[in-house]
């Protein structure tokens, strides 16, 4: 299902003001707290750990709980690197939202359908729409040719108009391209994914030296 404002998957990437991908409506009055999401160590944590279809471990703060006798506590040097990536993560997100709103992408194009807006298409590719439209591609497109596609999709709903300039009201919400990388500054933390990892195989080398030895077979 469609939310009212769907865009497609443009080249560039398309980032709101809160430096997330533009998959929704969007409230230009929002705040980032509504606005942005966060990935926790809890999940990624657990996403690892089935990813590898290993055992379920919880992360609770700094301290990972599983099948050891004991709580694995990740060490400081870790623990620090990983609050690193998220601070470098942050402040990437930050330029690029703000990079995406100084350079918000143009309509090209609007659809209506008996004088209704139906359909409108960015200079970036992405396009809002009133309600669901089956069978438009999932592929990148020019602007252009994406308004003629969703045009087609309408024959026979009802009198089709496509307009290039002179756009009545749109959709509201906006979207823009993320900075250039050179813009951006380089991350000296792992990855979140890497760090987790180093922890997932300290732990299978913890679980693995406490698991009991098999027992001696008499002579």
């Amino acid at each position: 299902m469609l939310t009212p404002i769907q865009t497609a998957n443009a080249t560039t990437p398309r980032q709101n003001f809160f430096g997330t991908p533009l998959t929704g409506v969007e409230d230009a009055n929002a705040t980032p707290a509504q606005g942005a999401t966060r990935v926790s160590i809890s999940d990624e944590a657990l996403r690892l750990a089935t990813d590898n279809n290993r055992e379920q471990f919880r992360l609770t703060g700094p301290v990972i709980q599983g099948n050891l006798k004991s709580a694995y506590q990740m060490p400081d040097a870790l623990v620090q690197e990983m609050a690193t990536r998220e601070k470098e993560e942050k402040l990437r997100e930050d330029i690029n939202s703000r990079y995406a709103y100084e350079h918000q992408y143009k309509p090209v194009g609007q659809v209506l359908v008996d004088g209704k807006l139906v359909a409108e298409v960015d200079e970036g590719g992405g396009y809002g729409l009133a309600h669901h439209i089956g069978g438009l591609s999932q592929n990148d497109m020019d602007p252009k040719a994406r308004v003629q596609e969703i045009a087609r999709a309408l024959q026979g709903k009802g009198k089709v108009e496509v307009k290039y300039s002179d756009f009545g009201p749109g959709f509201g919400g906006w979207s823009g391209p993320s900075a250039p990388e050179s813009m951006l500054p380089k991350f000296t933390a792992r990855s979140r994914a890497d760090i987790m990892e180093e922890v997932m195989d300290t732990m299978d080398r913890l679980q693995a030296k406490s698991a009991p030895a098999p027992a001696a077979t008499a002579s």
